[in-house]
């Protein structure tokens, strides 16, 4: 029978290897190579690894040099799995060019590492099959938790989910979910950025951007606080004045500025459904000899950095996206930890950013 190499003491009584392999450079370095380099047990080595306090300064010393001259990595994954923990969070957005995903992206991998967890960023469009994964919890990883922002998915499979892993969802396309959720009041935010535009004169206001395929979501809250504001102030909001957007692009917010304009009716304000959109509009403006805010004011949401950087820079609704990501990041983690009490429906806040489009 093979009873392994031969065994000899160490110095403080610690039994190490007779023999010294060399760790070939076609496999990773293991604990075994790095308690031979050091001339200690593999079991000094891991305490050394995790931190324990009993190992004497000597042996650490040895054994930490010699992890630096192996370049040796901890199996983290090993230790995961025995856990049961990843340390590893799944950001799900629909679409990562969008500069409100990207800074929101940006903000939460902050927040999350911050609290001692990695961030994957998942990119799901609008393909169904991708959203139906994102509520499988990702059956081919281990995870810990997941941050969703669901766009086509309906609401009645998501209370159906039957996977266990904790999720946090993001925006307003799924407010009756019984899941942790984390927006802006858009509706309210609608009034707001209306409310401007009347109180700065505009008696003929349209909306680009309605999306009445989605349901009740970011869009048609913002078109209600649209139509709260309007009919507030006793102002008509014609059907005609109200433009479906297929996307929140800006070459979708240029076709519908040319609609707009082609379509003859009297308009001096135009509150547009993201800041993409009204970026769009300004170009389809400016290229019919439209001025802004002259002969049009336009407001917009997500105060994206070409709402600060154009010509004319754009009013918008400003969302604390900060604040979204450390609530969102905080109710994973309570998740995770079981910690959650009752409901979990936090709103970020948001405020109006008045520049030259709609001063």
């Amino acid at each position: 029978m093979d009873k392994g190499p031969e065994m000899e003491q160490g110095a403080a009584g610690d039994e190490v290897p007779a023999a010294v392999p060399t760790p070939s450079r076609h496999r990773p370095v293991s604990v075994k190579d790095v308690a031979a380099r050091a001339g200690v047990s593999w079991k000094t080595v891991s305490n050394v690894v995790h931190r324990k306090a009993h190992v004497k300064p000597a042996l650490r010393q040895r054994v930490e040099q010699a992890i630096e001259e192996l370049d040796y990595r901890p199996n983290l994954a090993g230790r995961q799995l025995r856990q049961g923990s990843s340390k590893t969070l799944v950001l799900a957005l629909p679409d990562i060019r969008s500069p409100y995903f990207s800074t929101l992206a940006h903000e939460v991998i902050r927040s999350c590492r911050a609290l001692g967890y990695t961030t994957t960023v998942e990119e799901i469009g609008m393909d169904i099959a991708d959203e139906r994964r994102v509520l499988e919890g990702y059956r081919d990883r281990l995870i810990d938790g997941i941050i969703y922002s669901p766009l086509v998915v309906p609401s009645e499979e998501v209370l159906a989910r039957r996977d266990a892993t904790p999720m946090v969802l993001l925006g307003e396309r799924l407010v009756d979910s019984g899941l942790p959720h984390v927006a802006i009041d858009n509706r309210a935010s609608g009034r707001v950025l209306t409310q401007h535009l009347i109180d700065g004169g505009r008696r003929h206001l349209a909306f680009l951007g309605s999306q009445p395929v989605l349901g009740a979501g970011t869009a048609q809250m913002r078109l209600d606080g649209f139509l709260d504001a309007l009919a507030a102030a006793s102002l008509e909001a014609p059907e005609a004045l109200r433009l479906e957007a297929d996307e929140y692009t800006r070459e979708e917010g240029e076709r519908l500025g040319h609609r707009l304009l082609d379509l003859g009716l009297p308009c001096d304000g135009v509150v547009c459904g993201n800041d993409l959109l009204a970026v769009g509009a300004l170009r389809a403006f400016r290229s019919r000899g439209v001025s802004v805010p002259g002969d049009i004011a336009v407001g917009g949401w997500d105060d994206i950095p070409e709402a600060s950087f154009g010509f004319p820079s754009l009013t918008t609704i400003a969302p604390d996206m900060a604040q979204i990501a450390g609530l969102a990041s905080g109710l994973l983690l309570a998740e995770i930890e079981g910690r959650r009490d009752g409901e979990a429906e936090s709103t970020a806040d948001f405020v109006l950013r008045v520049r030259e489009s709609a001063p």
